[in-house]
């Protein structure tokens, strides 16, 4: 058997098990029935490769798709899958034998867009409100409550502080988050259409609408849901007073 093709089974039969925990080096190489030393090689190319992930644990080492785009990329997965299976790796957010399941590799579909007037406009509006706003918590940037509801709505600044501790942990700083498809953004540019409102107006707007959203989606009080409303309530008050300056008026 050739190194591609045992790649390639790999990666496939890592696609349909996305949402499985139980893809460990044993497991794979028993389901496959390919012998475990070829499997181990092949994935550490792969991991090298950036196409997947080992989890390391304790006696296990459990293998995960890390990048579709890769993989598409590298010949590992055919175009079509994405078109007749592609329900193996929509977004989900829940537990699966006591592990969290994340979207995450949702976002390596390899989608082309461009980038909307509204995305470099709330942009630049996200950026000019941290100035008003508490520096502790302009920091925190994207938050948990915010990537399950809307996907990466809000930008995570590369100030001094992250660089900092990207340096410190040693891992690559890349600076801005965007949200993914713009949805922010859309959500600014519908209310300044429907309305017919300036672009400062509308993000104002989108910000109190997402609050009210937030307030309403809220199954009880906590820690974490305290956090969400104090940097959102930040986030507007920060914002209306942005829009009364020079900065804003656009």
């Amino acid at each position: 058997m050739g190194r591609d093709s045992v790649e390639k089974r790999i990666v496939e039969h890592l696609y349909f098990k996305y949402h499985d925990f139980d893809t460990t080096l044993r497991n794979l190489s028993r389901e496959l029935g390919i012998p475990y030393s070829t499997v181990r090689e092949a994935v550490l190319r792969l991991e090298a490769e950036g196409v997947v992930y080992v989890l390391r644990l304790e006696r296990e080492h459990i293998v995960r798709l890390k990048s579709i785009e890769k993989a598409l990329e590298k010949g590992y997965l055919p175009p079509e899958i994405l078109l007749k299976w592609f329900g193996y790796i929509m977004p989900i957010a829940a537990r699966k034998n006591g592990h969290y399941i994340g979207d995450e590799i949702y976002y390596t579909l390899p989608f082309r867009i461009r980038r909307h007037e509204a995305f470099a406009r709330v942009t630049f509006l996200e950026l000019m409100s941290r100035r008003y706003m508490d520096p502790h918590l302009a920091r925190l940037g994207e938050l948990p409550r915010f990537s399950l509801l809307f996907y990466r709505t809000v930008l995570v600044p590369e100030d001094s502080v992250r660089k900092k501790v990207c340096k410190d942990l040693g891992i690559e700083c890349l600076g801005y988050y965007e949200p993914a498809y713009g949805f922010f953004a859309f959500l600014v540019y519908t209310i300044k259409k429907t309305l017919g409102i300036s672009w400062a107006e509308a993000y104002c707007k989108a910000l109190e609408l997402i609050q009210e959203y937030i307030r309403e989606t809220k199954a009880g009080e906590s820690l974490a849901e305290s956090l969400v409303d104090a940097v959102l309530e930040n986030m507007k008050n920060s914002a209306c007073k942005l829009k009364n300056t020079s900065n804003f008026n656009y």
